[in-house]
């Protein structure tokens, strides 16, 4: 052992700290102390590749940020710094990977959640980040691959933002279908153009005869309008059923859109970190129940399954 200091070499034993017992040493030369220079696999974090794929899966099964922590043994800051440097990551694979694309038919949609407080909850002075958020997703509806993400508010800027990250990734033509949400169609048009067929599904609700004055669920759908706008859609492919029950994917495994629970996001940025991570898994790591690939292999890009651990090593290393 040599002094990190003077580089004089004889040192002696100086005690341990910590929970895992980290051996200290002091030079008998010029009474520093100091530990043995240990490596930092994930950024600036000394944790173990393996135990944080084990954070990244426990996340993607649906455990809250305390129950990861009871589990894994870390400490709850330990497990969201951790996220933040590990969504980065994940979201710049996703961004390298997910280029170049040929889908067919293509659907988008917004999933609600809330940052910190809820909408109407809100007081005057609380930061703009807090209170409903949207996540915007593109999915191809043949491979089940995500093609693009955004993570904002429901606002025409956002879905600028969304739609041209989309344009980027995807080459033409293909069937685009979304809801009525009006930021769509001038957006479309800008990025787009005549290059795609566009429709929009609008969904007609009505109340459940069972629903009485307290009933607390979701409406019932009693019609569908088909509305083409661009191009010549083919009216059995306007349809956004693929990219919902993608919702109910996020909602079932990403503890952060959980309805009625404890597990939602604190801060924007770490929900921002969380729907990267999951992304990235989802294409890359999740096996689709009707494709018995993953989405990426399904869409020609990957050849193989890539575990949690390749993952986050190959996240590093980009």
């Amino acid at each position: 052992m040599t002094c990190t200091k003077c580089n004089h070499g004889t040192v002696k034993k100086f005690g341990k700290y910590g929970k895992e017992k980290i051996q200290r040493y002091r030079c008998n030369n010029c009474s520093k102390t100091f530990t043995q220079p240990r490596s930092k696999p994930i950024g600036n974090h000394y944790t173990d590749i393996d135990i944080a794929a084990q954070v990244v899966t426990l996340m993607m099964e649906g455990m809250s940020i305390r129950a990861i922590s009871r589990i894994t043994g870390l400490h709850k800051s330990t497990v969201l710094s951790l996220i933040l440097t590990i969504g980065d990551n994940c979201h710049r694979v996703f961004d390298i990977k997910m280029r170049g694309v040929r889908p067919r038919f293509v659907e988008a949609d917004e999933l609600h959640g809330f940052v910190h407080t809820k909408q109407q909850n809100l007081s005057t002075g609380d930061p703009d980040e807090w209170g409903s958020s949207f996540l915007w997703i593109a999915i191809d509806s043949e491979s089940k691959a995500v093609l693009s993400y955004h993570v904002g508010k429901r606002h025409s800027e956002d879905a600028r933002e969304f739609m041209g990250d989309l344009s980027s990734r995807v080459e033409r033509p293909f069937q685009l279908t979304t809801d009525a949400f009006p930021g769509y169609l001038p957006v479309v048009e800008e990025f787009f153009g005549a290059d795609i067929s566009y429709a929009q599904l609008i969904k007609v609700y009505g109340q459940l005869e069972s629903a009485g004055p307290g009933w607390y669920g979701p409406a019932k759908v009693i019609s569908t309008i088909q509305t083409r706008l661009r191009g010549r859609p083919d009216v059995n492919r306007i349809s956004t059923s693929i990219v919902e029950r993608f919702n109910l994917s996020v909602r079932t495994c990403l503890r952060r859109y959980t309805r009625l629970s404890l597990g939602f996001s604190k801060s924007m940025k770490h929900l921002k970190a969380a729907v990267s991570i999951f992304m990235a898994w989802h294409n890359l790591c999740r096996i689709h129940g009707s494709l018995r690939v993953t989405p990426m292999m399904e869409a020609k890009i990957e050849n193989h399954v890539w575990s949690v651990r390749e993952l986050i090593m190959g996240a590093t290393q980009i």
